[in-house]
């Protein structure tokens, strides 16, 4: 009789055993995790929650004539679907194409100027590149309504490439005083070959989905603007 008591009394203690492990496994998993007060933060993600990629152009809506001004160089600039960036997105994008070894530069003029209210750190655009030796810039007017050039540097590669050139400090875009709206110009975009090509040979530029990294400009809290 004493044997099966001590039994039960065993079996009895074992499923406490059990059970006691099973809420401390419980727990443990419920904890919330504290934060580590030495980590270093992660700036990339604080910042990609205060920069947003503002969409300036993307060549779906309009023709070439609305986009940009008549060009008065050897080159034929249009819109085209043929060889669409990796995007789904996309389906138009502008071509320029040289009709003669001689041309080296070609300015492309937006008939009404891009306009980046935000504060911008960085251009981004889709950019596709047939032949080497040649560089792309982008034209920006400040607030002081004075120009700037943006260098993509030599071209090196071919194919379609997302490019990004950032805005310098030297672009002055801050707002001088509380509530001003003063914003950044896209004027244009210039292409330039550094070679002169063989007919037949002549290079061909694709651009597509321009765009503005912004975040707000600071501005009066909403008890101050009454």
């Amino acid at each position: 009789m004493s044997a099966v008591l001590v039994s039960g009394r065993m079996r009895r203690c074992g499923w406490l055993v059990v059970l006691g492990a099973v809420f401390s496994c419980l727990y443990a998993a419920d904890q919330v995790k504290k934060p580590n007060p030495n980590k270093v933060a992660d700036f990339a993600e604080i910042e990609s929650r205060i920069y947003k990629n503002e969409m300036l152009e993307n060549f779906e809506e309009k023709t070439i004539e609305e986009v940009f001004l008549p060009q008065d160089t050897e080159a034929d600039v249009a819109l085209a679907s043929e060889l669409v960036p990796p995007i789904s997105e996309s389906t138009k994008y502008v071509s320029v194409r040289i009709r003669a070894p001689e041309t080296r530069r070609v300015r492309l003029q937006f008939k009404t100027p891009l306009e980046i209210r935000g504060y911008c750190r960085a251009f981004n655009f889709w950019l596709s590149v047939e032949k080497l030796h040649a560089r792309i810039t982008l034209i920006v007017e400040d607030r002081e309504g004075k120009r700037h050039f943006l260098d993509s540097g030599d071209l090196q590669f071919r194919g379609w490439k997302k490019i990004r050139l950032p805005v310098g400090q030297r672009i002055r875009q801050h707002d001088l005083y509380l509530n001003e709206k003063a914003a950044l110009k896209l004027i244009g975009i210039e292409t330039v070959f550094s070679a002169k090509y063989t007919k037949g040979k002549l290079p061909l530029i694709l651009v597509d989905e321009i765009a503005a990294e912004v975040r707000e400009k600071y501005e009066l809290p909403p008890q101050l603007k009454k």
